[in-house]
């Protein structure tokens, strides 16, 4: 699948992404100033600490005390209070930009760019006075390097010029290298995350990085001038681009105990002495071992060839154009393996793709929703190699986890409020408790974790990576739980991002909500089912046990709705973005098809909430309806997601879609919506969460046929689906001999014995 456009890029939003995990560059292809847009996965202002204050004595009993006793508004006032000094995370930062100016004239024709989604190669192609320019870019992980290459069959000329992306910096050339040298501040003390606004940064020095530009020409000469080189009179132009930061761990100062980057550029140039063409091939192996995976197709319409900006245009006013849900799903795919590998860093709101300097929500890893959803497509789409930076974050969120857990709570174990950072931000963001007192963050993605273990049988990365992490933060849980009258629950509370009417106040603190129990529930259903398998039983198991078969239970309320409170209450927006009280539906796996009054209780919420929200709204709403085995509601919700934001437009920040380069509006640009939007088709085409295997579960009538090969089923078995005219013809292939259930679609569920590494057909006629 490919991205074709035949007009250049007008901004950042238009650009395609390029990465390697650690890299990310925004490239347009530009035939007069193509501006390069550069960033470095561990690149964020900071450095390690994190103040952890002093609270009232027994202030969590005084407010859980309040919300008992339905005071709503002065426990939301009385949180506010004791959490005022709360700060935000630190900022994920631009490294800045390089500049390629064309020195010759000429009026531009035929111009086309392409992004291939499976090779992860950038092209663009024109025509310019009597020159035929064909350029090529790509991200590689196996080379560390970012590659630039511009061809033509008549002598051209280049201006080559960089450009720092925060406060210090210089640039100069050497030796036919252009370098960029800058520094994030030590701390960002940002009051608010709106786009653009003003922060109070303190000047003392943070991150150091350098990008370094290494030009190689056929022919011609290079130049260095104070601005940069100058590339005259060649035929052909290579850059190799390397970026390092002082980056050194999340628990290493940057300044005092930093790495240096310019060791390391020396090491990565090194590669581009291989060659283009090696590099190339390299990079293509490489991306194609991941992007060959979980390949979903639908037949050809005849619109490949149109600009993709005129099909979006289209499809928003007439649809009839189903190749765009495949490539989108692609594209979504193609972005998880260009922003997170094994080594990197997870992948934040942004991915790893980001043009400003205070960014919108600072771009960090926001983990009541956003964080999670960027990793649920890893296990069914068998990409579960990208999870190891979200594994590894969470094994080092332990440290600060458990100073948070003792001095906020004076419970044992781990855990982490809403908002993480590079520096393992476990302590509540400045602001309202309807975010700020949430220290569910890392239980929420203890549920990805264990998630990774069911979909690969990994018993080794279970036992050494992910139970030490599930195990404290359920030691957290385990310690907050409170008695109440309908059992065990975690008071007080909030549910994300929700606030509810009391005696005609807007409040949000509850005695208890169903968002924090089933973040709960799961978790000791996880920790327990791991013990099991790994044969631990102890003083914690025996606990959980306990506790788990007597908290408060899913409620319903008098409207047939999953009750999201301790008690009936209307929420102040009732479509809300968020659908913080169904967890136990999706991500969770309590509510389905065996629990048919509570899973009727999730459609009539879904209802209710509408099929309108925020680009990660849309996305997780796509795949609550997928779960629900209803594809023309799915299809829909996708629908809606196809919505066409104007990137030059002001930003409208209750309207999701999409920008004109795929890329998901939330608005702004998050990179969430992107990754559950191809974990939703995921979720349409394959389940596996509720001890079956269903194939087809939910897809819609137009999609007639189609093929869905290399997904990934829990339990490790690979999953091969043809179907065409009512004929839905499946391959199933497990790593171990097992017995598994099985059902198409809506059909009855039947045994099937799986011999190990033997594909076994399962069909149905006229389904």
């Amino acid at each position: 699948m490919k991205m074709l456009y035949r007009m250049p890029a007008c901004c950042w939003l238009e650009k395609f992404p390029l990465g390697n995990g650690r890299i990310g560059v925004m490239a347009g292809g530009d035939p007069d100033i193509e501006t390069l847009g550069l960033n470095e996965d561990t690149l964020w202002s900071g450095i390690p600490g994190e103040e952890q204050p002093e609270f009232e004595e027994d202030y969590l009993k005084k407010a859980a005390k309040l919300a008992e006793e339905g005071r709503y508004d002065e426990a939301t006032s009385y949180l506010r209070e004791q959490y005022a000094d709360s700060r935000n995370s630190q900022m994920y930062l631009p490294a800045g930009n390089l500049e390629l100016r064309y020195l010759g004239g000429g009026e531009v024709t035929e111009y086309v760019r392409t992004l291939d989604l499976s090779e992860a190669v950038m092209k663009a192609s024109w025509k310019k006075g009597r020159g035929s320019f064909q350029v090529e870019a790509f991200a590689s992980a196996p080379a560390n390097l970012f590659v630039y290459r511009i061809s033509s069959d008549e002598v051209f000329d280049v201006a080559v010029t960089g450009k720092e992306g925060f406060f210090t910096g210089r640039t100069c050339a050497e030796d036919g290298v252009l370098k960029i040298f800058g520094q994030c501040p030590g701390k960002s003390y940002r009051r608010t995350f709106v786009e653009g606004s003003d922060a109070v940064d303190v000047t003392e020095p943070g991150m150091a990085y350098q990008c370094w530009c290494r030009a190689e020409a056929e022919g011609g000469e290079i130049k260095e001038t104070e601005q940069g080189i100058e590339c005259l009179g060649m035929k052909e132009l290579t850059l190799y681009v390397g970026i390092r930061t002082s980056y050194n761990g999340y628990d290493k100062n940057p300044v005092t105990e930093g790495a240096d980057p310019e060791k390391q550029l020396i090491q990565d140039l090194a590669a581009a002495d291989k060659g283009y063409e090696a590099l190339k091939q390299e990079h293509i192996a490489d991306f194609l071992s991941f992007s060959g995976r979980a390949v979903f197709t639908l037949p050809d319409t005849g619109k490949e060839d149109l600009d993709l900006s005129e099909r979006l245009v289209q499809f928003e006013a007439e649809g009839n154009d189903p190749k765009l849900y495949e490539l989108l799903y692609d594209y979504g795919k193609y972005m998880a393996i260009s922003a997170s590998r094994p080594g990197t860093q997870p992948t934040n709101l942004q991915g790893i793709w980001n043009d400003q300097k205070k960014p919108s929500w600072s771009s960090n890893y926001t983990v009541n929703i956003n964080t999670e959803m960027n990793y649920w497509l890893t296990g069914p789409c068998d990409l579960n190699e990208l999870s190891e930076p979200l594994i590894r974050m969470n094994r080092e969120l332990l440290d600060n986890g458990r100073r948070t857990a003792r001095n906020y709570f004076g419970a044992n174990g781990s855990c982490a409020f809403h908002n993480v950072d590079l520096w393992r931000k476990t302590t509540p963001a400045y602001g309202q408790p309807i975010w700020n007192f949430w220290p569910f963050g890392a239980a929420w993605m203890c549920r990805n974790l264990y998630d990774t273990y069911l979909f690969t049988e990994d018993t080794e990365l279970l036992r050494n990576e992910i139970y030490p992490i599930l195990r404290e933060n359920a030691l957290f849980l385990a310690d907050l739980v409170t008695m109440t009258e309908k059992g065990y629950a975690f008071t007080p509370a909030t549910s994300p991002e929700n606030c509810f009417y009391c005696n005609g106040i807007s409040s949000c603190v509850s005695y208890y909500t169903e968002n924090t129990i089933a973040i709960g529930r799961n978790l000791f259903r996880d920790v327990l089912e791991a013990s099991e398998i790994l044969g631990i039983a102890d003083e914690l198991t025996e606990r959980l046990k306990e506790i788990l078969a007597n908290m408060v239970p899913v409620q319903i309320d008098s409207q047939g709705r999953i009750m999201e409170w301790n008690e009936e209450l209307p929420e102040t927006q009732v479509t809300h973005r968020h659908l913080s009280h169904l967890y136990e539906f999706h991500p969770g796996r309590g509510i389905t098809n065996d629990t048919p009054e509570l899973k009727e209780a999730v459609r009539k919420s879904l209802e209710v909430r509408g099929d309108m929200g925020t680009g990660w709204s849309f996305a997780w709403k796509l795949l609550m309806w997928a779960r629900m085995e209803d594809g023309e509601h799915a299809k829909k919700i996708m629908d809606g997601l196809f919505h066409i934001i104007d990137p030059t437009k002001p930003i409208n920040y209750s309207a999701g879609g999409l920008y004109p380069n795929l890329m998901c509006a939330h608005p702004p640009f998050q990179i969430d919506g992107n990754y559950g939007y191809t974990a939703g088709v995921a979720e349409m085409l394959l389940q596996s969460h509720a001890g079956e295997i269903v194939i087809l579960p939910a897809i819609p009538a137009e999609w007639s046929s189609g093929t869905a090969k290399g997904f990934l089923a829990r339990g490790n078995i690979k999953v091969d689906i043809e179907w065409e005219a009512g004929t839905i013809r499946a391959v199933l292939t497990a790593k171990q001999t097992k017995d598994v259930w099985v059902r198409i679609r809506r059909g009855e569920k039947r045994m099937i014995r799986l011999e190990a590494g033997v594909p076994t057909v399962v069909e149905e006629q006229n389904g």
